[in-house]
């Protein structure tokens, strides 16, 4: 009797054994699956922060260079300005003596 319930014992050791590894297995397989869905899902996100990171750099890049052109012809204008002012002050400056 001691001999058959040390088998039975065995036998019931190996079968919680190999369910537990099934179990395991199966549980190990799911959680790579999610794990595998939010990696990727994830990387779609970064593409998507990526390309809109890519879109503001072309849009700063473009304002940077509106502004210089912008401020290059307000230099030219200022130039012009302050030299017809000058010929002004000059003439009225003569016109005085």
């Amino acid at each position: 009797m001691e001999k058959e319930l040390k088998e039975y014992l065995e036998g019931l050791k190996k079968d919680i054994k190999k369910h537990i590894d099934v179990s395991l297995s199966s549980k190990t397989e799911e959680i790579n699956r999610h794990a595998k869905v939010i990696y990727e899902e994830f990387q779609k996100r970064i593409e998507i922060v990526v390309e809109g990171h890519e879109v503001l750099d072309r849009k700063i890049d473009e304002l940077k260079e509106d502004i210089a052109a912008e401020l290059k012809e307000n230099r030219l204008m200022t130039k012009t300005l302050f030299k017809d002012l000058d010929y002004r002050l000059k003439v009225l400056e003569r016109a005085k003596t």
